[in-house]
């Protein structure tokens, strides 16, 4: 049975995991010692995203066998990111819905490209199989006007994502500002993800989880997106602002 677009006040779940009760962290994983890298990203993160696009084989039983392997120690979030999306494969669109439909049996949620032009065939895929979808844009130069952030989001609502994340680039301390004013505008409506990247964004992947966006991203060896801190750094600075999370 499909995954109905969740409706304003629904809860949005990860597998096992609630999203919006508490912050919650995403780290990014290629394949490289997967087993070791999970079992120690698994102490500080809430869910792995494994992005297959910096995989180092992108063949079926590969994919297959990555997804399997993560899922059996935490939920399994799969992006395949397109190149111009800030990935790091050559993959056309077709390669990369492909791929989603390999770990489509083996995920809980996927993260495509709100403007891929494979973006509405990948959320039917993931609604088909029950899948948490996220649909998003990245802006690795600057933070968009407010009409311009506002379209993003109705966008994503309107191809029935259930959750939208926009990761924009904060030239200043307004541009953060904005992307909170976002956030907090939305977060009632519609499921959220929003990160201000660059220097000048690095208290938004703290704090902006604290306000609403449903997942906060962190990296356990090396950053994947400008600004980002690590899992261990996250998880002890939303234990500090939210001590319901200790523990958790």
């Amino acid at each position: 049975m499909g995954s109905e677009q969740p409706k304003p006040g629904d809860r949005i779940r990860i597998g096992r995991v609630d999203l919006g009760a508490l912050p919650r962290i995403a780290v990014p994983l290629d394949d490289r010692r997967l087993s070791e890298r999970v079992a120690t990203a698994t102490r500080w993160a809430d869910i792995v995203e494994l992005r297959v696009d910096m995989f180092g084989s992108h063949e079926r039983d590969a994919v297959t066998a990555a997804c399997k392997l993560v899922r059996t120690a935490a939920p399994l979030l799969v992006t395949v990111r397109s190149r111009d999306q800030g990935g790091a494969a050559d993959l056309d669109d077709e390669q990369r819905l492909a791929l989603y439909k390999t770990a489509a049996a083996h995920a809980d949620a996927i993260d495509v490209e709100l403007r891929s032009p494979i973006c509405a065939r990948a959320i039917e895929l993931a609604r088909a199989h029950g899948l948490t979808t996220i649909a998003s844009h990245h802006d690795f130069t600057a933070t968009p006007d407010d009409a311009t952030l506002n379209a993003i989001a109705d966008q994503a609502r309107d191809r029935g994502a259930a959750i939208c994340k926009i990761a924009a680039t904060a030239q200043c301390a307004s541009d953060m500002t904005r992307l909170l004013d976002l956030l907090r505008d939305r977060a009632a409506d519609q499921g959220m993800i929003v990160i201000a990247m660059g220097p000048h964004g690095a208290a938004s992947r703290v704090f902006f989880p604290l306000c609403g966006s449903l997942l906060t991203y962190g990296f356990l060896e090396e950053a994947v997106a400008p600004g980002q801190l690590s899992i261990r750094e996250l998880r002890t600075e939303l234990e500090r602002y939210c001590p319901e999370l200790t523990g958790a």
